[in-house]
């Protein structure tokens, strides 16, 4: 039940946004939560195995540009989200997976949310951007490749990459 990973994202005010997911295999859905520490982190293996009690294997560190897109829905006052993700490994520029992702974000409505008008919503939106993207050229195959996936197929291409300093 403690499966899945543990990032760190610099904070440019110093520290770290601590993004902890959890899943067994990549999914639609994933259990996520988001911590703050504001000083330094000398170890990264340490504090996850420390602050979270769990194993830890690292990966290669990775740098990600996000372009985000938000869009309600006036109908429900569902939110969703379009985000670009440009991800390229520290060490190994030319090791690179770009994805366009598709999230439920919130509700705005007094109304009990009916989870299956979301999931009509995000498939009406999905439709749409995949028809966007295939027109300007561009791949638009859906899945749930994870960024801990592409991490793990990166590593099994080319070993030299699990050498994590």
């Amino acid at each position: 039940q403690e499966q899945g990973y543990v990032s760190f994202i610099p904070l440019s005010t110093g520290g770290y946004t601590i993004k902890r997911k959890w899943f067994r295999e990549d999914a639609t859905r994933r259990g996520e939560r988001h911590l703050r520490e504001s000083g330094e982190i000398p170890d990264f293996t340490a504090y996850a195995r420390d602050r979270f009690g769990v194993d830890v294997v690292a990966l290669p560190p990775f740098r990600r540009v996000r372009y985000d897109i938000n869009l309600e829905s006036l109908r429900t006052g569902h939110l969703y989200g379009v985000f670009f993700d440009h991800s390229r490994l520290v060490d190994a520029p030319d090791v690179a997976m770009v994805q366009c992702e598709l999230e439920y974000i919130r509700s705005r409505t007094v109304r009990p949310c009916d989870e299956q008008e979301v999931l009509d919503e995000l498939d009406v939106v999905a439709r749409w951007l995949e028809a966007q993207l295939t027109a300007a050229g561009l791949d638009a195959r859906r899945g749930v490749y994870s960024k801990l996936s592409f991490l793990r197929d990166s590593v099994r291409s080319r070993p030299d990459l699990a050498e994590v300093p």
